[in-house]
C-alpha cells in the first residue's frame, strides 16, 4: 500500500495507486443570520426592491384613473335654478321626461317631473344602487333599473331590488314672469318651472345632503360608506 505525504497528511489511496484529484474538505458553516432583522440577503433586497417599484408604478397608474372616475362625484358642484320650461308643459296627472343641463356636460341629467296630488315632484332617474340610468313606464306608473333589477313606486320609493334608499329628487319652484315663487294652486300655463339643487331622501321623505349611488342615508352603514 503505498502513501504520499500532501499538505502535512500522509494520505493512503489503497490499491488505487496515487489520487491526484481534488481532496475533501470539512463542511465549514455560513451563519445565515436569522435572528438579525437588519441582516438582508440580495436576494430578499432584490425582492424588496421589485415590490416597491411595482407599487410606485401600480399608484402611478390606478392613481390618475380613480382621480378622473370620481372627481365629478366628490367634487362639491355649483348648483342653480334651471328654467325647464312653462307650467303648462307638465300636465296635472302625468309624469313627464326632461333633460337638465348641469354647470358642465358630465353634469347633466334626465329628471321626470311628477305632477300630481297638488304637488311637483323633481325625480332624478340616476339609480341609487350603482347610479345606472332608470326606466320610467308609464302604463305602470313605476321606475326599474334594467342593471340589476331595482324597482321604483311612482313617487320614486324603493320597492324591490339592491337599491339602498330612494331615488334622489331636485329642488323644484315655479316662479311668474318677475321671477316671484308662485303657488302651485294659483299657476298659470305660461309660468315657468325651475330646477334647482339635488338632494337624497329615506323612506318618509325626508331629505338629506346628496349621498352617492350604494350609500344608504340612514342606518350604521350610512357611516361606513364607502368602506363597506
Amino acid at each position: 500500500m503505498e502513501r504520499e505525504e500532501q499538505t502535512g497528511q500522509l494520505i493512503d489511496h489503497g490499491e488505487q495507486g496515487p489520487y491526484s484529484g481534488p481532496e475533501a474538505v470539512d463542511v465549514v458553516d455560513v451563519d445565515p443570520h436569522a435572528d438579525d432583522p437588519g441582516y438582508h440577503t440580495r436576494t430578499k433586497f432584490l425582492s424588496i426592491v421589485a415590490v416597491a417599484v411595482g407599487g410606485v408604478m401600480t399608484a402611478a397608474i390606478l392613481v390618475p384613473v380613480v382621480g378622473f372616475a370620481v372627481a365629478d362625484s366628490v367634487k362639491e358642484e355649483k348648483w342653480r335654478w334651471v328654467d325647464v320650461g312653462p307650467y303648462s308643459d307638465f300636465p296635472e296627472g302625468e309624469t313627464t321626461s326632461i333633460a337638465v343641463d348641469g354647470p358642465n356636460p358630465s353634469a347633466n341629467r334626465r329628471v321626470y317631473v311628477r305632477n300630481r296630488d297638488d304637488k311637483l315632484i323633481a325625480i332624478w332617474n340616476r339609480c341609487a344602487h350603482l347610479g345606472c340610468p332608470v326606466a320610467y313606464s308609464k302604463a305602470a306608473d313605476t321606475f326599474t333599473c334594467p342593471c340589476h333589477g331595482g324597482s321604483y313606486d311612482s313617487e320614486g320609493h324603493h320597492v324591490a331590488g339592491p337599491p339602498p334608499r330612494p331615488l334622489d329628487r331636485f329642488d323644484i319652484k315655479i316662479v311668474n314672469a318677475q321671477g316671484k315663487d308662485v303657488e302651485y294652486a294659483s299657476a298659470k300655463p305660461t309660468d315657468r318651472v325651475l330646477i334647482g339643487k339635488a338632494y337624497s331622501i329615506d323612506a318618509e321623505d325626508r331629505p338629506y345632503k346628496l349621498h352617492l349611488p350604494g350609500q344608504p342615508v340612514t342606518g350604521v352603514l350610512s357611516n361606513l360608506f364607502p368602506f363597506v
